[in-house]
């Protein structure tokens, strides 16, 4: 599935970019801009870590529990943004992210328990999908700072993995949620390609860095 997931949002790019390049000797106010900007981004971590992966307490069915031994991959995106003015920008973007953590059950209303027991793994995938605006608020040459505006969906997909069958092994939780990221100020450097950092809160990751090719 993750996969399919890049090969389609690659090959969605593609066409988009390939619309983008086509009018790109479109002039506007009198002078002429780029229409076209495609990126590949990473940003970690991100709310969807912090407060699933990250989220140490549980209860189920008479048992209380933590989770350890968390890891997470971060966020990897790929994104197209147009300009419709110098300054601003529409597009869309595709973001992937894995988390897993080991479950625990801490305490029983059935049996005493001397230490914690494992019960079981659970392992997420994430699939964001966003709708973007952005607004570039300072140029400077090749260097510029801009904040946006990131609105879609989550798609967790979640497996239990390893159960202990002598406890109860809560069932896998799949799920859609209402995905957002504000980005308050991202740095690029660079004309046609470029590098850039940003600092932002949401799905997309608290810092991401990256590399974008306007045309």
């Amino acid at each position: 599935m993750k996969v399919k997931f890049i090969v389609s949002a690659i090959g969605l790019l593609s066409l988009i970019s390939m619309t983008g390049y086509a009018q790109k000797n479109r002039v506007r106010d009198i002078e002429y801009f780029p229409r076209s900007e495609i990126y590949l981004q990473y940003g970690t971590p991100s709310v969807v870590e912090l407060t699933t992966i990250l989220n140490s307490e549980y209860r189920s069915e008479g048992y209380d529990g933590d989770s350890r031994n968390h890891k997470f991959s971060g966020i990897a995106a790929i994104g197209y943004s147009f300009f419709v003015h110098p300054r601003v920008s529409v597009g869309i973007d595709f973001g992937y992210g894995y988390g897993s953590a080991d479950m625990y059950i801490t305490d029983s209303e059935r049996m005493p328990l001397e230490e914690p027991v494992f019960v079981c793994r659970s392992t997420i995938n994430s699939y964001t999908a966003h709708l973007s605006a952005s607004y570039v608020y300072w140029q400077q040459g090749p260097m510029e700072c801009s904040g946006a505006l990131y609105v879609g969906v989550d798609w967790m997909d979640e497996s239990i993995v390893q159960g202990n069958e002598a406890y109860f092994i809560p069932e896998a939780n799949d799920r859609l949620r209402f995905s957002y990221h504000i980005t308050a100020v991202k740095f690029r450097y660079g004309e046609t390609f470029g590098g850039f950092a940003e600092l932002g809160f949401g799905y997309r990751g608290l810092l991401n860095v990256g590399l974008s090719i306007k045309i």
